[in-house]
Parts: structure tokens; sequence; C-alpha cells
């Protein structure tokens, strides 16, 4: 992981054209493992599922992560602008009727980079047959050995992400460095897919046995250091003009560390009403072009109840929103299916 070296990125985000449907699959992995290591890892994770979202304009894929028997964390560009739900996990279906995003992801414009990419989503009915995941609320990720997991586009690090296979639960490890390392805040944590054969010796730069990035549709997903999720999938990133998650691209996470106050408020006090709806209007972030990943596959949303949304009134730790300007990109790509991604550029763009 060459994380010493400057990447100056900003989000580009804005579709063209809706790509052909196709299911995908979790994570890009080392060309020289079997994607079978990859998938015995994502097993030892049972509190990560998959998330189906329908907006009015559109439907997407995305991860998330099971934190008490009701309700999951996941990405905040996952939860804005979502009618209806399905939350995957432990082998059944659960629908949700609640979600609350984090109010720095609409005063950051919603710039992931910003690290205030969150949102949460409650569940209709109890999960009763999977351990929920704790929460990593130590400072000391930076250098540590960390396991994205998430039901993104899968491919190798020489070939980059596709969108040809089913849908499959994924796992691979990096080494861990905060978002400044970068330029980004220090509300992320990232690292990039080192590529085995150009390995040197710092130990940044040493490719783990299971390398891996994250892809599109692992957004929401979870980021765990020492069996404790440290971070919500979030956005990757290149310097080569080519964000396919193949050797060299950068993957980030939103620190969990940094709002687990605000989370465990949540948790603890969320009310069953209080219907406001935000709109982080980001049409001047989303400026670049998104690569494609499919719309969701999931047909049956009549009978779905329609997602209450929550007004976010709860303290963290972090109460100051950061307004500083973001670095000109060579590429960044947000991690959201097509068909959600439609959905937020025709809001933006209706909102601009």
């Amino acid at each position: 992981m060459k994380i010493n070296r400057l990447l100056t990125s900003t989000l580009a985000a804005a579709i063209a054209t809706a790509g052909t449907s196709a299911i995908a699959q979790a994570g890009t992995i080392r060309h020289d493992r079997s994607d079978t290591q990859y998938r015995n890892l994502a097993n030892l994770f049972p509190s990560v599922g998959s998330l189906n979202i329908r907006s009015s304009s559109g439907t997407w894929l995305c991860s998330g992560t099971l934190l008490n028997s009701t309700w999951l964390l996941t990405a905040a560009h996952c939860v804005e602008g979502a009618r209806n739900g399905l939350f995957s996990v432990g082998g059944s279906n659960y629908t949700i009727n609640g979600a609350l995003t984090n109010n720095g992801w609409f005063n950051s414009y919603g710039d992931p980079s910003a690290g205030y990419d969150l949102g949460l989503f409650r569940l209709s009915s109890r999960v009763t047959n999977v351990t929920p995941a704790s929460l990593f609320t130590g400072r000391n990720e930076d250098m540590q050995l960390g396991t994205y997991v998430g039901f993104g586009a899968t491919g190798t690090g020489l070939t980059g992400y596709n969108n040809s296979s089913s849908t499959t639960k994924r796992a691979g490890q990096n080494t861990i460095g905060l978002g400044t390392r970068l330029g980004y805040s220090d509300r992320t944590l990232v690292s990039d897919f080192d590529d085995p054969r150009l390995a040197t010796s710092d130990p940044l730069s040493q490719p783990v046995n299971l390398e891996y990035s994250i892809a599109p549709g692992d957004s929401g997903g979870g980021l765990f250091i020492n069996g404790l999720l440290a971070g919500v999938n979030s956005f990757i990133s290149a310097t080569d003009g080519s964000v396919n998650a193949d050797y060299g691209d950068i993957s980030a996470a939103t620190r969990v560390s940094s709002f687990a106050t605000w989370i465990n408020n949540v948790l603890r006090n969320a009310p069953s009403s209080s219907r406001t709806i935000g709109t982080s209007n980001s049409s001047n972030i989303f400026s670049g072009s998104f690569a494609y990943e499919p719309e969701s596959t999931f047909d049956d949303w009549e009978g779905l109840p329609e997602i209450e949304f929550l007004e976010d009134i709860y303290n963290n730790t972090e109460v100051d929103i950061e307004m500083k300007s973001v670095p000109e990109p060579s590429a960044i790509i947000g991690l959201l299916s097509v068909g959600g991604l439609l959905a937020l550029f025709r809001r933006r763009q209706a909102a601009s």
C-alpha cells in the first residue's frame, strides 16, 4: 500500500446513461489467490448483509452491517433518497421502515472525502439469528490490518472489477491508514491495492496475503479491525484515470470511531416518528463520471413499507463541519449502483 505517495482527489459522480443490468459480486482480489479464500474469509463476518434499495426514480445495491436486532449501519449515499428497502442477512430478508443520515453528509455537500458518509437503516422486524457487530472505539487504526466485507463487483487486480456474475459476499484485507495520509479528512480510513509483483521494502507497500479492493456495490459494507467494525465502505479513487478497483486504486471508508457516540445515541434514542427528509444538494460535487454497476434485481417491491426518515438530532464527539476545499482529482468513484446514482443525479440536478 503506497499510502505515503500524494494522492489528491475529489468526488466525480455524474451519470450519462444507465448501463446494462447485471448482478454484482464482491470486491477485486489478487490475481494469484483463489477466490474461495476471499469467500471463506467473508463467512467470518455474519453481521454484514446486502441491501436492495428503491427510490422514486431508480434502484440500487449496497451493503450494510447489523448493529443490533433492528438497526444496521451503512453509507449515507446508500440511504439518501431511499423509498423502500430490503436487508438480507443470516439467510433471511428484512424490510426497512426507518432511516437516518448523519447531518455532516448534508453540511459537507455529499463529499465522501470529508468523512461523513454514514447512515442507518431501521428494520421492521428483529434479527434473532445473527450476532451484531461491535464498534471499534479506539483511535489507533493507523497501520493496522483491516478486513473489508461487502457484496460489490469482483475481478482481479490485473483486470479491475466486472459485473458479469452472481452476487457473492467477499472479504479481503489491507494495511489501513488514516485519510490524512492521502489528503482526506481524518474521519476516513484508506488503503491501496498493492500489486504483489511490485512490492518494496516499505511496509506500507507490502501486499498482504488476501490483498483486496472494495468495488461498486460494497458501499455501506464493513471495514473490520481486530474483529470490530472500524469503518463503513465509502468510495474508491485512482491516479491513473481509470477507477476500476485494479492494482494501485485506493479504497476509503468512513471512520467509525469518529462517530461512535453518535451511533450509540441513535441506537438508544431514535424515535419512531419525526419525518424529516434531507438533501445534500451536492450537484456541484458530482461533476465527473461514475463507473457502472447494476441496478437491484429485486422486483417484488409492492407491499414493502415506505421508509420514514428521522431527523438527525444526536450528539457526537465531533460536531464541527470542516468546509475545506477539496483537492483536484485524478479520479474517484462512489460505490452505489447505477440506478441509485441516476436517482441522485436527477434529484441534485433538479435542486440546482
